[in-house]
């Protein structure tokens, strides 16, 4: 009896639970939404994967023709830019769809033709800068620096696709201001084309930012105007002043004084762009393997800018060789062995002793490689 009562309680709770069971209907989950018609039309004209589209078109979602789009991708294929080209520009710059090709476009790229670049520098050009057949600024901009650079192509080319966003800017209004200070601390329009070609992304900096970097330089002891200074703000240029702190300190803790830091910042300022594992892999090479000491590394600083595996490690294992077989040059000291180019070390140093050494060459060339491990 007891049994049956039980069961039959059992069966109401179970019968009453049911009744806040949220109907069936609401439990399934809802089909997904269809994808848009650009997200479509990436997919389906421009060979994007879904994935891709559907990142792509949330900067164009407002298209819902395929007219802008089509004449944009047909005036590209008939200007010689491939699928693949096309596809590229939009990734980087969805809004390049929404040009139009008769006001914008087809005037931009004929601009930019004039300007010397031919089909494959176009192609860089774009690729970087696919905003420079929309935009009414890149143009003026494209043509100032130009001039900056006397014309020089190769260095324009290299000054726009260094500098992402250059040709966003207005000339009167985002690079006179800074052209403007970079003269009144001494530059000229040839050390300001360095910075262009050189400094990534240092012309795209705010005004304020510029000042910073040229007070900062200063401050290291380098005197503008002075082709040291513009190496100093090449080298400053990716360094905040937090990092710039700290890289300073990486060195004092290897146990260089503030003399012997300021000498070496002033004679190769590019000894702060390295990171804290290069300097100190190359610091414990020279001065516990080739046994150079702090001051004679602080007198060439730029030791520590060469390529540990690929110059310093195999040039002093040849000397090395050259020494256990007494045919070392004494008239070189070890950095006069470092700082020759690689066609000089190959012709003077090595060889000059193929018929005793006739192995040495291939000895040296492996472990540039990377063959031979010390």
């Amino acid at each position: 009896m007891f049994l049956l009562l039980l069961r039959k309680k059992h069966h109401h709770f179970r019968t009453s639970c049911l009744h806040f069971l949220p109907p069936k209907h609401h439990l399934t989950s809802s089909p997904p939404e269809p994808p848009t018609f650009i997200t479509q039309y990436l997919i389906d004209s421009c060979g994007f994967s879904p994935a891709a589209a559907a990142k792509a078109s949330k900067r164009i979602s407002h298209l819902t023709s395929p007219d802008r789009p089509d004449s944009v991708r047909h005036f590209l294929k008939h200007n010689d830019f491939t699928d693949s080209d096309i596809r590229a520009f939009i990734s980087r710059y969805p809004r390049i769809l929404c040009t139009s090709v008769e006001r914008s476009m087809a005037p931009n790229l004929r601009a930019l033709s004039a300007l010397g670049f031919s089909q494959p520098d176009l192609r860089r050009l774009v690729a970087a800068n696919p905003q420079a057949l929309q935009l009414a600024s890149a143009v003026p901009c494209a043509q100032f620096f130009g001039s900056l650079l006397r014309g020089c192509t190769k260095k324009l080319l290299l000054a726009l696709t260094r500098n992402r966003g250059l040709l966003t800017l207005d000339v009167d209004t985002g690079i006179a201001a800074k052209i403007s200070l970079l003269k009144a601390h001494g530059l000229t329009a040839d050390d300001i084309g360095v910075l262009l070609v050189r400094g990534q992304g240092f012309i795209v900096r705010s005004v304020s930012s510029i000042e910073t970097l040229l007070k900062r330089a200063q401050e290291l002891g380098f005197v503008p105007g002075t082709p040291m200074y513009i190496h100093c703000l090449l080298s400053l240029s990716g360094l905040t002043g937090e990092k710039l702190k700290a890289k300073m300190e990486i060195y004092r803790s290897l146990g260089w004084s503030e003399g012997e830091l300021s000498l070496a910042l002033r004679k190769h300022p590019f000894v702060l762009r390295l990171s804290e594992e290069n300097i100190r892999r190359k610091m414990e090479f020279l001065v516990g393997t080739a046994g150079c000491t702090l001051a004679y590394i602080t007198l060439r600083p730029q030791l520590i800018s060469y390529s540990l595996e690929k110059r310093l490690i195999p040039r002093h294992h040849v000397l090395g060789i050259l020494k256990s077989n007494e045919l070392i040059d004494r008239e070189r000291d070890f950095y006069g062995f470092m700082c020759i180019t690689e066609r000089d070390f190959v012709d003077d140093v090595i060889l000059p002793h193929r018929d005793r050494l006739p192995t040495l060459l291939e000895t040296y060339t492996d472990t540039c490689a990377g063959k031979i491990k010390l």
